[in-house]
């Protein structure tokens, strides 16, 4: 590895459209960033060997949305890295308060709430000494979730309605699909809920609009749960399985968690006891965080809906489902079993 196969994956990193606070058109490429992850990998280890510090955190910043998909952890590790090297300290303006926002999204993806705002924080004053909008907007949102996860609702929404006006005025469709959906996660914390399920569909709609696959799977997941709050089984159990289906093909482990978690109480919900044990037992253990609460905020709701079906056959099932690893149970959870196990229409033409 040299400076130019360091450069060459930095390009490979913007086009792959995975920074979440300069997302451009086009939707993002995070197939692109899985492939190539071990040659980011080596050019971040090139950059900290070289004392190429600004590339370095050009690279890990490019990666932001890579770092939240699968393991954040690793994101926090290579942002502390570059940013303990003295050489931090040199970088541009817009680069260290772009790179101080990429690294909250790890922190905050990984539970270390308090870490994520310090960094968001530190990052929106260099953004309005820039005098930059539009990053001030994205830092100004960001804080608005560190408000509204500390249950502060009244200044979470205060952030958040600025960051939705700065978006609405540039005509930001990824900046407002954010903001509705973070607006309408702050009205189901307040006690509506069904206000809330409109906010988020239309967040949903914004998403796919933008080309967020990623947000998309999460506001359904959002959808989902407010649904089965409701008694709508059928709409959330729809919403469960588009978000999981997307959440998998991005290989996004939280939004798989979230998702097989809710199947899970879908299943209860439906009267499918072993069903209900073996999704919950594949996924009992894990902990998944997003921008709009995710696993960590409606896990406590699921369990309880869950746990109420225990008896034989969801203790058998969940026996099973202990055994199980991750990709394992997103195929029961989205009935590939049965569709792997299916006659072809081939087969059946050539039986009749």
């Amino acid at each position: 590895m040299n400076r130019r196969h360091a450069e060459h994956f930095l390009s490979v990193a913007l086009e792959a459209n995975l920074n979440a606070g300069t997302l451009r058109p086009g939707g993002q490429r995070l197939d692109i960033g899985v492939a190539e992850q071990d040659n980011f990998r080596g050019a971040l280890a090139w950059a900290l060997r070289s004392e190429s510090i600004a590339l370095g955190l050009e690279i890990a910043t490019a990666l932001e949305q890579l770092w939240t998909l699968d393991d954040p952890n690793e994101g926090i590790r290579w942002f502390e890295r570059l940013f303990d090297h003295p050489e931090a300290e040199l970088v541009s303006q817009s680069l260290r308060a772009e790179a101080l926002r990429a690294y909250g999204s790890s922190l905050g993806i990984a539970g270390r709430f308090a870490s994520a705002e310090e960094m968001w924080a530190q990052s929106l004053a260099l953004f309005e000494q820039l005098e930059d909008e539009h990053g001030r907007a994205v830092l100004l949102h960001r804080l608005g979730i560190s408000a509204m996860l500390r249950g502060d609702l009244e200044r979470a929404r205060e952030l958040v309605a600025v960051s939705d006006e700065i978006h609405q005025r540039a005509d930001d469709v990824w900046g407002r699909a954010q903001t509705t959906g973070t607006l309408g996660a702050i009205t189901r914390d307040e006690g509506d809920e069904r206000s809330a399920l409109d906010l988020v569909r239309e967040s949903a709609a914004l998403a796919r609009e933008a080309g967020s696959k990623w947000w998309e799977s999460g506001a359904l997941a959002e959808l989902a749960s407010l649904s089965l709050n409701a008694g709508l089984v059928d709409e959330g159990e729809v919403h469960a399985r588009e978000s999981l289906a997307i959440a998998d093909r991005l290989r996004d482990r939280p939004g798989r968690i979230f998702g097989v978690g809710l199947l899970a109480r879908v299943a209860t919900e439906r009267g499918q006891p072993e069903r209900a044990g073996r999704l919950w037992g594949a996924i009992e253990d894990d902990d998944a965080g997003a921008p709009l609460g995710g696993w960590r905020r409606h896990r406590a709701t699921c369990e309880t809906r869950i746990r109420a079906a225990v008896g034989l056959e969801f203790e058998r099932g969940y026996a099973d489902g202990r055994g199980l690893v991750l990709d394992e149970a997103v195929s029961i959870a989205l009935d590939r079993e049965l569709d792997a196990r299916a006659p072809s229409p081939a087969t059946d033409r050539g039986n009749t």
